[in-house]
Order: structure tokens, then sequence, then C-alpha cells
């Protein structure tokens, strides 16, 4: 796996390390999400993963378990790469950079809901030239509090409702980026839950329908809108090609084009890119800034 991917995934594992640990209630949600961001062993991470993946990678042979692990085990993969983690003072937030001298990533816990077995955490990642708000929701399963969901919140913002909107040419471009996180996020998980399968077939894989079960060809990560053929959202049009196992594009193209609007392009990597040129973007093109 790319050491990209590696950054971006750490971001999904980092979910709550927000809180000070020293603070935590043993075996608290925070408490599971900061175990498995700290790992030194793939037996810390897989026993926060649903029950039947725990299962299925304790069956796999060494080599395909030592591969996973170079995978899963994120914080040493940052350290390989001369990246650093380092905790705020007020200990409710972490800073992440890839490699020395690099882009900051600020992770900052939110709120955690409780309910019985099932819990949301919320906690929000700035980037440079981005901000997402990201729920994680956990069940806990065989003593252990454990990974179901992840994905990014989206609300509607009341004041944007009622009052006049302006530079929507950016908001549009700014949300299909958005999207493309969002499906990043979504295929990570995906192939985390489902190794057997690797990346999914195609988007509507990453869907389903209200009240199905949770399956490889709906995995109910993402919302029923995304349970089609053709995905069009504010403007855009999304295309996704499995090109391999661990190999995947998606294309995030306006309709129709238009002067101005911005085409998008990521992969595996996890990294986005654009062009103003009236056509898909490709792996090709710069990264957004």
């Amino acid at each position: 796996m790319k050491k990209k991917l590696c950054r971006f995934a750490i971001i999904i594992f980092l979910l709550a390390t927000i809180p000070n640990a020293r603070a935590l209630q043993s075996g608290t949600p925070e408490e599971a999400l900061e175990e498995m961001a700290m790992a030194e062993t793939i037996e810390t991470v897989i026993k926060h993963m649903p029950v039947k993946v725990e299962e299925y990678m304790e069956k796999l042979p060494a080599p395909q378990r030592a591969a996973i692990a170079e995978k899963l085990l994120l914080k040493q993969n940052l350290e390989r790469g001369s990246g650093t983690l380092t905790r705020s003072d007020d200990g409710r937030s972490w800073e992440l950079v890839e490699k020395q001298g690099g882009a900051k990533v600020t992770v900052a816990w939110k709120k955690t809901f409780v309910s019985g077995t099932d819990a949301l955490v919320q906690f929000e990642i700035k980037e440079p030239t981005h901000t997402a708000l990201i729920q994680v929701g956990m069940s806990y399963e065989a003593n252990e509090w454990r990974l179901a969901e992840v994905g990014e919140w989206r609300g509607t913002e009341v004041e944007s409702e009622f009052l006049p909107k302006a530079g929507a040419t950016e908001v549009h471009g700014s949300s299909a980026a958005s999207t493309l996180r969002t499906l990043n996020t979504a295929i990570v998980t995906y192939a985390a839950t489902y190794p057997d399968v690797g990346y999914p077939n195609s988007l509507l894989a990453l869907s389903g329908q209200a009240n199905q079960e949770p399956a490889p060809d709906h995995a109910m990560l993402l919302d029923p809108t995304f349970a089609q053929d053709l995905v069009i959202r504010n403007g855009y049009q999304f295309r996704y090609t499995r090109t391999g196992q661990v190999h995947y594009q998606i294309s995030a193209t306006p309709v129709p084009y238009n002067e101005g609007l911005e085409s998008f392009f990521t992969d595996e990597t996890a990294v986005i890119r654009a062009t103003k040129e009236a056509r898909p973007a490709t792996a090709g093109d710069p990264p957004l800034e």
C-alpha cells in the first residue's frame, strides 16, 4: 500500500484519539479507537474490527497476515516515513504530518454518543484546503468496542437555505472534492471489512437500501443515493472503476462542462487531483493545494 494511503488510513483509525488517554474510562469507544491508532501488533487492531473480520483474519496464512499488518499498523507506517503525530497541549486534538516539513492535518474530537451496545463518535479533520466532520459507528461485541461504520457527516446549513448564495462554482467544486474524500473513506473501510474481496466492484456495493444487513454487495457504508449505476450529486457525475483488488480510480466531472468548473480524480492513494480543462481529470493532473 502506498504511503499516502497509509496517511489517509491513519485518519480513519485515529478517529477518536483526542481525549487524554488517562482520563478515559476502561472499555470506552474512544479508548478502543486510540488503541487501534497506536497499535504495535496486528492483534490489537483486529480485535476492534467486526467479529467476522477478526475470525477471518485469524485464519489467514502468516504471509497474508504480515501484509495486512504492514497496512494497518498505521503509527509505525507514519514513523517509517519520517512523519509525526503530536497531541495538543489541551489533549483534545492531534496534529499529523506525513513527512517532515509537510502539510499538517489536525484531528479534533467533538462528541461521543453511547446507547447500550451502540456508539457514535464525532470528530473534525482539518486539512489545509478542507474541513470535514466524520462520524464513526461502533458496536460492543465479544467484550470489545468494534469499528462498524465510518463516513463523513453532511448536514444542511440553515443559513445557506435562506440567504442569497455566492460563489456557487467554488461551492460545487468543494462539494465534489468532499464527496471523493467520503468515497475514499468508504472504500478503505469496505476493503478492511471484506479483505477477501478487496476494493468493491462498484459504488453500488458501498450503499444499500433501508433495513438491509451489511454484505459485500451492499455494505451499507453510504446513503441510498449511491445505490445506482450513475451517481450525480451537486452538478457532478461520479464514475468509479476497480482496476485490481488493491487499485481503483474515481472521476468527478461537472454536468455539463462549464468554463471555470474543475474536474476531479482520485485513486487508492487518496490524493485528490483536479483540472479546469474541459475533460475528465487524470492521475497526471496536479493535486489540490
